[in-house]
Formats: structure tokens, C-alpha cells, sequence
């Protein structure tokens, strides 16, 4: 719609007005308006022509805006089609490699754990022949004195730790392999022995030995568990102290079936392990110990008085000399007097004019 007092309703009221003038004036009046009256019309026939031209242009670019519209969006339906095609597409590429990658993983672990299940088998055949090795060299120095590690034959040093404590820890073994195995462990200070050995005597602290194959006797057996006493004796650490601590609580307090096969050389044992870790909580347990005795040897009172000597425990030097020590252990009696001299003079001074008077009134007598 054209807007109101457009140029063409403008030109035509003009016209108009000139036409009717043209009717009223004189003819050269008539003249210069008739020349208006044609100016006039030529504008308005321009007029028309620019507004048409004008609703030809706006139309064209409205059907031009609806055609783009239209255009793009076919466009873009295609391009969203084009676009879940692809995306289905990648999806199942995707899907499809994951699937191989899935099958080729599974494919190889299957492989790998085939491979480590015939692994596992071989290294426990190898390990079966190692285990069988050692034993037969153990058992060729059964009736040797191995030593120290350093004078260990080559066969003996080339046996690893792992095995020895199998078949030392293998209760189907005789006990002549298994207590040459803790030998050789006990030579070479392994901490590992201490937790096997300490679990096998508690074990059999009340069982009835029998005599094993042709070459071991119930003496044999007997001398196998004091050995490993001993060998637990020479590894210095906490587990061996509290280990001992406990077993030789055990023999105090329950009185078990072995106790005097075992008390004397617990308490030397866990009396040695003390001194080499300076620790004299131990001495009240061991000098409480010393009443059980049962014919101690000279030799073994006397290791006895200086590990007291040591712990700085004169009441269990005491406890000895006057509980064990005899007139025929001499050197027992030496000792003690010897180390009680530092911390007791006039109990010594005491002791030696008693043993005067007693050797005097005998010689009397007689």
C-alpha cells in the first residue's frame, strides 16, 4: 500500500488544481500551465515507474530470502543426514576396532597366561630338582663338621637360603638333612631360621621320639633339638630374645614331657642372646631357671656364671655356686668367686673361711 501524501498523491493534487486552472484562465495563461500540467505528469509517471521499480526489487529480494531459506534448509536436512550417516558409520568402525583390539588383547593374555602357567610348572620342577639337590649334599656331610660359612665346601655355599629353609621346614625329611640345613642357616646368621625353629620345638616340647631311618636313634634326635637350640642362640636378634623368652616359659610353667632336655640349653641360648643385645630383662627368668637344673655339666655352669657376669647379675652367680657347684668343679667355683669379687667381696671373703673351717674340721677328723 502506498503511504499517504506519497510523491504520487502529491503529483496528482497538483494535476489536478492545474487542470481546473486550465478551464478558469486566458489562453496564454493556458499556455504555461498546460507546459506545468505536462511536467507535472511526466514527475508522476517517473513517480510510478521508481515505485513499482522499488515493489519489483523488495519483491524480488523477498522471494530471493524464501528461496536461500528453502535452499538452506534443504542444505542443512541433507547435511544432518550426511552427519548421522557419519556418526553411524564411525560408531560401528569404532565398535568393529574395539572388538579386534578386544580379541586380539584377549587372544594374547590367553597366550601370556599359558605361557606363565607352563612357567610356574617348570620353575616348580626346577624348583623340585634344586630341593632334591641340596639334599643329597647335605646328607653326603651329614657326618662332617661343616664350620663356619667360610670354610663352607663350594657345594655347601652354592645352596641358596630359600632351599634350606624348605627342607629344613619339610616334615617328611629325616631330621639328620633338616638339622644339617639349620646348621648351615645358623653359619651363615639367617634371621630366617629363627621363626621355623621356634615353631618345631614347640611342636614336639611333649611328643614321644621314635627312632627314624637306620642311622637315626632316639639319641639322635635328642642331640638334632638341642643343636637347634643352640643355633637359635647365635642369631642375635628381638624374635630369638622374645622367641627363647616364651619356650623357656613354657618348660618353667607347664613342665612339659622334654623340659630337662631342653632347659639347660634354652638358658644359655636366651642368656647369650641377651648379653648380645644387652638386655638384662631376661636375668630374673634365669635365675629362677637354675633350680630345675639336672646334673649340669662344669663346663655349661661356667658359661653360665659369665653371662650373669656380663649382665652384671650377681645373685644368679650366687643362685650357681651355691645350688651346683660341687667340690670337684674347681674351676666352676673359680669363676665365680672370681667375678663375685667385683660386686660381693666380703660374701667371697665369707664363702673361702667356710670352705677353710669345713677343710680344716674334715682333716681333723680324719
Amino acid at each position: 500500500m502506498p503511504k499517504p501524501n506519497s510523491e504520487i498523491e502529491i503529483l496528482e493534487r497538483r494535476i489536478s488544481t492545474l487542470e481546473n486552472q486550465l478551464q478558469t484562465v486566458e489562453s496564454v495563461e493556458k499556455v504555461g500551465l498546460a507546459a506545468k500540467l505536462v511536467d507535472t505528469n511526466a514527475k508522476l509517471r517517473e513517480a510510478e515507474i521508481n515505485e513499482l521499480t522499488s515493489k519489483l526489487r523488495e519483491s524480488n529480494n523477498e522471494w530471493l530470502r524464501e528461496w536461500s531459506y528453502w535452499f538452506l534448509g534443504v542444505i542443512g536436512f541433507f547435511a544432518l543426514i550426511l552427519l548421522g550417516v557419519s556418526y553411524v558409520f564411525w560408531y560401528w568402525l569404532r565398535s568393529r576396532t574395539d572388538q579386534l583390539i578386544v580379541d586380539s588383547v584377549e587372544k594374547s593374555l590367553s597366550g601370556f597366561k599359558e605361557a606363565v602357567e607352563q612357567l610356574n610348572v617348570l620353575k616348580s620342577q626346577l624348583g623340585v630338582l634344586e630341593k632334591e639337590h641340596a639334599a643329597s649334599v647335605l646328607e653326603n656331610f651329614v657326618h662332617s663338621y661343616i664350620g663356619d660359612e667360610l670354610s663352607h665346601p663350594e657345594q655347601i655355599k652354592a645352596l641358596r637360603e630359600e632351599v634350606l629353609l624348605q627342607l629344613f621346614d619339610d616334615s617328611t625329611r629325616w631330621l639328620a638333612i633338616r638339622d644339617k640345613a639349620a646348621e648351615v642357616l645358623a653359619a651363615r646368621k639367617s634371621t630366617k631360621l629363627v621363626s621355623p625353629a621356634l615353631k618345631f620345638l614347640n611342636s614336639v616340647i611333649n611328643l614321644d621320639f621314635d627312632s627314624g631311618p637306620d642311622w637315626e636313634t632316639i639319641i639322635d634326635t635328642r642331640r638334632y633339638l638341642i643343636r637347634l637350640i643352640r643355633f637359635i642362640g647365635r642369631t642375635y636378634t628381638e624374635e630369638a630374645y622374645q622367641g627363647l623368652t616364651r619356650f623357656l616359659n613354657r618348660l618353667l610353667t607347664e613342665n612339659p614331657k622334654h623340659r630337662d632336655l631342653f632347659l639347660l640349653d634354652t638358658v644359655l641360648s636366651l642368656a647369650h642372646v641377651s648379653v648380645e643385645l644387652n638386655v638384662k630383662n631376661s636375668v630374673s627368668i634365669l635365675i629362677s631357671s637354675i633350680s630345675h637344673f639336672e646334673s649340669p655339666a662344669q663346663t655349661d655352669l661356667r658359661a653360665l656364671v659369665a653371662y650373669f657376669g656380663r649382665l652384671g647379675a650377681p645373685a644368679g652367680i650366687k643362685e650357681i655356686l651355691t645350688e651346683h657347684v660341687t667340690g670337684a668343679m674347681s674351676e666352676a667355683e673359680e669363676t665365680c668367686l672370681e667375678l663375685l669379687q667385683k660386686h660381693d667381696p666380703e660374701f667371697v671373703e665369707e664363702w673361702k673361711t667356710q670352705k677353710a673351717t669345713a677343710k680344716a674340721e674334715t682333716e681333723e677328723s680324719s
